[in-house]
């Protein structure tokens, strides 16, 4: 007889906001590969079956302790890869018409329907069209803002 113990692990409120996110753009049919984890660091390690792809990138977090919690704004970058190919050229329309869409998304529940969450606050996008020719980038900034507790939830 075997006896196996199932402990569970509290999962953060930052794992629970890079789930959440990653499902919405996942849900978007435009995109064939979307990351959290796995960042590509050049455009041209996407394969051909992964464009356009989407990638979360995690560039820093500011924390304001307070008592038991901590108030934290973590800034995030989406970062969406296209390519022109025989089937047609990648226009700067083409990043707008992606970032309105991403935008629509993220923003419909601004606090992702997660508890402790503030909202999202969007900071700013660029898109890049001729610097990495035959890939086109569409950067999207902004910055998660939450609440999470410093001692145990008893």
């Amino acid at each position: 007889m075997f006896n196996f113990q199932v402990r569970i692990v509290p999962r953060s409120t930052k794992s629970r906001i890079a789930d959440a996110l990653k499902a919405i753009v996942e849900g978007m049919p435009v995109f064939k590969y979307v990351s959290f984890d796995k960042i590509k660091l050049l455009a041209s390690d996407f394969q051909p079956h992964e464009i356009p792809g989407a990638q979360f990138i995690d560039i820093a977090e500011t924390i304001t302790h307070e008592r038991n919690r901590a108030k934290r704004d973590w800034q995030i970058t989406l970062e969406v890869v296209l390519r022109s190919s025989q089937d047609g050229e990648v226009t700067q329309q083409d990043l707008w018409n992606i970032e309105y869409q991403i935008a629509r998304k993220i923003w419909a529940v601004p606090n992702l329907g997660i508890p402790g969450v503030i909202h999202c606050l969007y900071v700013s996008n660029s898109t890049d069209l001729h610097l990495l020719e035959p890939f086109y980038l569409l950067r999207l900034d902004f910055s998660v803002l939450y609440y999470e507790n410093l001692v145990s939830d008893c």
